[in-house]
């Protein structure tokens, strides 16, 4: 059994604490700043022992090294394709397939080369963290790879079972929906999702995580296949849908 404890760091970042069963054994995913995660140890009277990367970009990794400096026997770990970019070296690098043992849980690594080289995904019993790849009704920017890698991606996060819980690297969520909203406005279950999510941010709880079976039902990045997005959108292929919706959300062409 884990325990999975969200933090809010630097403007919009998740970074997420997670506590097997008999405190033994703690982790944290994607430290962008280290002391919203040293105050919450302390606060809990516990100690790290793994410090994990979905990639390298410094809004996710730049608590790093403070972690391993105040906790030096944490085990550290990024994949094997971003591990040169960031100073000092790693306890581990990972490759697509590895799982590292977590107590009594294994941690299992996806590959998913495109918004960098080297990110991954780390999936924890029926929980998903998805780095930048696969935001709440969105996706992550392209910025190492192309849009035929991407869809790559998302083709195997939409094979996990439905029940996933998706724990994304950015509070993104409303205005991601109110994107989604202009890519497929006949969807009627995103545009009840869009009404749910502002009556939840305004009693101040948290959108995030997300089940697949939501982002299933709105993200239009993993309805890539649908025929009124596409006709929507003006196209006739999954590849060249994800493009156009590329240009909706970030105004630029991938």
């Amino acid at each position: 059994m884990v325990e999975i404890i969200q933090l809010k760091t630097l403007s919009d970042n998740y970074t997420y604490l997670l506590v097997e069963s008999s405190n033994s054994q703690v982790a944290v995913i994607d430290p962008g700043s280290a002391a919203p995660v040293i105050d919450t140890l302390n606060l809990r009277g516990l100690s790290l022992s793994h410090i994990l990367l979905t990639h390298h970009h410094f809004d996710h990794s730049g608590g790093m090294a403070e972690l391993k400096k105040l906790y030096p026997a944490a085990q550290t770990a990024i994949h094997e394709m971003d591990a040169g970019r960031l100073p000092g070296g790693f306890d581990r690098k990972l490759k697509e397939g590895d799982t590292i043992n977590f107590g009594a849980t294994e941690i299992k690594i996806m590959h998913l080369p495109c918004h960098t080289r080297g990110h991954v995904a780390f999936k924890v019993d029926a929980a998903l963290f998805t780095g930048d790849t696969l935001f709440s009704a969105g996706c992550g920017k392209f910025f190492e790879g192309s849009a035929a890698e991407m869809l790559q991606n998302l083709e195997r996060l939409k094979k996990l079972p439905t029940t996933t819980e998706i724990y994304c690297g950015h509070e993104y969520t409303i205005e991601n929906l109110e994107y989604a909203c202009k890519a497929d406005p006949t969807n009627t279950a995103l545009a009840e999702r869009l009404c749910l999510a502002l009556a939840t941010q305004e009693k101040g709880s948290a959108l995030v995580p997300s089940s697949l079976a939501l982002e299933l039902a709105t993200n239009p990045f993993l309805r890539l296949d649908n025929k009124t997005l596409q006709k929507q959108l003006k196209t006739t292929n999954e590849l060249d849908t994800l493009i156009e919706l590329y240009k909706i959300y970030y105004r630029e062409t991938p």
